[in-house]
């Protein structure tokens, strides 16, 4: 999977004409794949000479953060370095270790006085794969702010990623939170005639649905902020991540069952966009207002975004080129795929792609509303 990750010291260099930064940021090449999904608005404070160090400020809210990279040799498990940095900070930690990734890991809530204030927060420190370190984050606010960061502090650190395959799985906050279930529950639906029986993990719905209405707090707290276009882009790149791997069993049986009779990638994925336009058209009665992904496939009644987003995810792992388009001023979304197919199409990233529309039925890929077809109305998101 091609990807271009900046190094942090180059984040540092654009922090010269930026303010704060707001991006997936990479950490170099001795550090294989750590990078952080960092939510919008962080800004540079200090940082060591090695790089590896690095004091964060949000904008948006009152939460400082820590981001520490240790070498192998220094600490022998991820509770010992996690454990170490919190007492630095003057922090008395309560901490658990768990596994994420098939690393060690280790998590923790804490108080401290810091700068004669007294703060809480929570750390994670997990393994970097191959021998690279470990890594360490910890963010913090005062006390009495803790209601209004709490949610932004845990996704901060479910923003992390360490290999490749932490672009297709929940962050380590929710895998700590919900850990992956051996029980199954069997999911029963229909895609162009053929019956499908897959399965969920039973707890998928409700690990995801917690993803979703974390994300949704972090995001509301960016309605008058400069930042709300990345920030939204964030909410919709973390709930894929999450909901990847909750639907690969799915996305699985589906593909098996399919494509078989499908004429080509297109017209696999017209099966899909037809299966998403019969769905109950009905708003989540959520704050968040958006039907988590295996909660659809549980037949829970879904809105445009969900519905372009379980797109999105299933025709990823069909290994087609998916994005999801998302317009405020009209209030909708839809997909978009590559395809050589006629139809109307938006060129994203110098290639053309053809909208799915998933709510009006007996559309094809390339068919829109026409007094919807003006692309400086849509943001693209991608996720890798």
């Amino acid at each position: 999977m091609a990807r271009t990750r900046a190094s942090i010291f180059c984040a540092i260099l654009l922090l010269i004409s930026l303010p704060a930064f707001s991006q997936r940021l990479g950490f170099g090449e001795n550090y294989g794949d750590l990078t952080i999904d960092f939510p919008a608005g962080f800004q540079l404070q200090d940082s060591n000479s090695q790089g590896t160090a690095f004091q964060l400020q949000s904008t948006v809210v009152p939460v400082s953060a820590v981001v520490r990279i240790y070498e192998s040799s220094r600490y022998a498990t991820p509770t010992d370095a996690l454990n170490s940095s919190l007492k630095a900070l003057g922090a008395t930690p309560e901490t658990e270790d768990f596994s994420w990734r098939n690393q060690n890991a280790a998590i923790a809530n804490f108080s401290a006085a810091i700068n004669r204030q007294q703060v809480t927060g929570y750390g994670l420190s997990v393994t970097i794969p191959n021998g690279a370190g470990t890594v360490v984050l910890i963010a913090w606010c005062a006390q009495n702010q803790l209601p209004r960061c709490h949610n932004y502090m845990l996704s901060f650190m479910d923003g992390l990623i360490i290999d490749e395959g932490s672009y297709f799985e929940a962050g380590p906050v929710t895998s700590y939170l919900y850990p992956k279930s051996d029980d199954k529950i069997d999911v029963d639906i229909e895609i162009a005639g053929k019956k499908i029986r897959t399965n969920l993990r039973s707890n998928d719905k409700e690990a995801s649905e917690y993803t979703v209405d974390r994300e949704y707090q972090v995001l509301s707290v960016y309605a008058k902020d400069r930042n709300w276009q990345t920030a939204l882009e964030r909410y919709y790149r973390m709930i894929f991540r999450d909901s990847y791997g909750r639907l690969m069993q799915a996305g699985f049986d589906i593909f098996n069952e399919i494509y078989p009779d499908a004429a080509d990638d297109t017209d696999l994925a017209q099966k899909l966009l037809t299966w998403t336009q019969g769905m109950k058209y009905e708003r989540e009665r959520t704050t968040s207002d958006f039907t988590s992904l295996p909660a659809m496939l549980l037949g829970d009644g879904s809105d445009c975004d969900s519905r372009a987003l379980i797109l999105c995810v299933l025709l990823t792992q069909m290994n087609q080129d998916a994005v999801l388009l998302v317009s405020p001023q009209f209030s909708h979304a839809m997909t978009a795929i590559t395809s050589d197919h006629p139809g109307h199409s938006f060129k994203i990233n110098g290639k053309d792609y053809l909208m799915g529309e998933t709510t009006a039925q007996g559309l094809t890929w390339g068919k829109i509303d026409e007094k919807q077809d003006d692309q400086s109305k849509w943001m693209a998101i991608t996720f890798f």
